[in-house]
């Protein structure tokens, strides 16, 4: 019915990765020098900053989502969210389209403790991101999508 892929550049995560390697592999060859204050400290530093590189690659920049609406064989509509991640496509979310209670612009500040969050956008900077709050099969938890108008239109107009 209704597919929206979008493609973000991910500059600032690409930058961010790069920064976070770069620091990673210089503090960790200045704790291999004979003269450097408490080198065991540093290269632990160096490492984390690795290991920080490694994550935000694999959980932002190699990751991406698509949004699909499609019709069932009982005339209602699924929202299904994909993962891509290289060749591999994995469904993370499937809900009809009368489950959703509602659709609001996403401030990070709404985040409420005991509530359950689930995030299917690939990206941490600049793109406008979507609340999606759901009510299915007894559960109640919010989906933070990237939306084009035309799936908004979709989700809210149930």
């Amino acid at each position: 019915m209704y597919v929206y892929f979008p493609k973000f550049e991910k500059k600032k995560e690409k930058l961010l990765s790069l920064f976070l390697a770069v620091l990673g592999v210089v503090l960790y060859v200045t704790s291999q020098f004979p003269n450097a204050p408490v080198p065991g400290l540093i290269q632990i530093l160096g490492v984390v900053c690795l290991a920080g590189t490694i994550l935000l690659i694999s959980m932002c920049i190699l990751r991406s989502y698509s949004y699909e609406l499609t019709d069932e064989e009982e005339g209602k509509i699924d929202f299904i969210i994909t993962e891509h991640y290289s060749h591999r496509k994995t469904v993370v979310c499937r809900v009809g389209l009368e489950d959703i209670v509602s659709v609001v612009p996403f401030d990070p500040n709404q985040k409420k403790e005991k509530e359950k969050f689930y995030t299917y956008t690939g990206i941490l900077f600049d793109e406008k991101r979507y609340l999606v709050e759901v009510e299915a099969h007894g559960e109640h938890f919010f989906v933070i999508i990237c939306a084009d108008e035309t799936l908004l239109g979709y989700l809210s107009g149930n």
